[in-house]
């Protein structure tokens, strides 16, 4: 008996071990998009301020504004643009360009104005990886030499 209770025990603390290991893992992995969207840059155009030249990585979809009741399968749940681009793409991702925004209603039927029915908007865009160095601020000119 005492056999018994010693191997459940063992197979209990074990269990614990590796929900302590996944805890730290998902802490690891928010820690990472939240300074990845820090650094994403979104814009509405096709041309990134400082950095003329990128490399597109391909199309992102996340959750803007509000979030929904339920995510329908298509992105996360509660995963906003940039954290959507970065589990796409990783720490490559610089920009997301070329963004829209649309609004998706709950109901089987469609809004009539966006916040009058129950619903949510999502956005897209284009994530990018810069292949130039960021162009600085204009700075001013050193004094000529007297």
């Amino acid at each position: 008996m005492r056999l018994a209770l010693l191997i459940v025990a063992i197979v209990a603390l074990g269990g614990c071990t590796g929900v302590e290991q996944d805890v730290s893992h998902l802490q690891q992995q928010q820690d990472a998009i939240s300074a990845a969207n820090k650094k994403i840059r979104v814009v509405h155009g096709a041309n990134v301020k400082g950095n003329p030249q990128y490399t597109a990585l391909g199309r992102a979809q996340g959750y803007c504004f509000n979030l929904p009741n339920s995510t329908g399968g298509q992105v996360i749940h509660g995963d906003g643009l940039r954290a959507a681009a970065y589990r796409k793409y990783g720490d490559q991702v610089d920009a997301i360009v070329n963004t829209s925004v649309w609004f998706v209603a709950d109901d089987d039927y469609g809004a009539y104005e966006p916040y009058d029915e129950g619903g949510y908007f999502e956005c897209a865009g284009t994530a990018v990886h810069f292949t130039t160095q960021t162009t600085p601020a204009a700075s001013p000119a050193p004094p000529p030499a007297s």
